[in-house]
């Protein structure tokens, strides 16, 4: 027992001794890689929904008639709803797909709605930037524009691979501010 009390303290006092700024930008790091798994597991997201309506309409209509009265009557446990096989089975099927698909379809809503007010922020941030670099992006812009007409690039490829370049060049401005506070202080 006292081994762990001794490893406990040890560790509230490593506590203590922590930087601050180094463990903020480890869980920045880290929230980084749980969206980004969030982000790869979209499809697992609707399987689980799928799976959860699957679950419901077992649990809840799978029984004999007798049973289903029983349980309606609160005499037992169970299921309440007895349904034919043929119902049964058309609901075991179209029941979680309709499931996946409409969790698969809000998903990818949500992320293009968040998608899309990131792109606005890293738009508004090139905006303020010199003009050579507005003009460096959209050199770039026009040369993705190009591929997407000839059909090089599907539409999702195209805005996927624009977000990209846009919050590239929007993180320069640091980059430029620090050259700008660079030349001040010694010039």
């Amino acid at each position: 027992m006292d081994r762990v009390i001794h490893f406990i303290l040890d560790i509230l006092i490593g506590f203590q001794k922590w930087d601050k700024t180094k463990t903020v930008a480890e869980f920045k790091v880290f929230s980084q890689l749980l969206v980004k798994q969030l982000y790869n597991q979209i499809p697992g997201v609707s399987a689980a929904a799928g799976l959860a309506a699957g679950g419901w309409i077992a649990s809840t209509f799978t029984t004999s008639p007798i049973k289903a009265q029983l349980a309606s009557w609160g005499l037992i446990s169970g299921a309440t709803h007895a349904v034919s096989g043929l119902t049964y089975r058309l609901m075991s099927i179209l029941i979680p797909l309709l499931a996946a698909g409409a969790t698969a379809y809000l998903v990818q809503k949500l992320l293009k709605i968040f998608r899309d007010g990131q792109m606005k922020r890293n738009m508004a941030l090139v905006s303020r930037m010199g003009q050579d670099v507005r003009d460096a992006l959209q050199e770039k812009l026009s040369i993705l524009e190009k591929a997407r007409e000839a059909g090089i690039l599907s539409q999702g490829e195209y805005l996927t691979k624009k977000a990209n370049l846009v919050q590239t060049y929007s993180r320069l401005l640091p980059e430029k501010l620090k050259e700008l506070l660079m030349n001040k202080l010694t010039g």
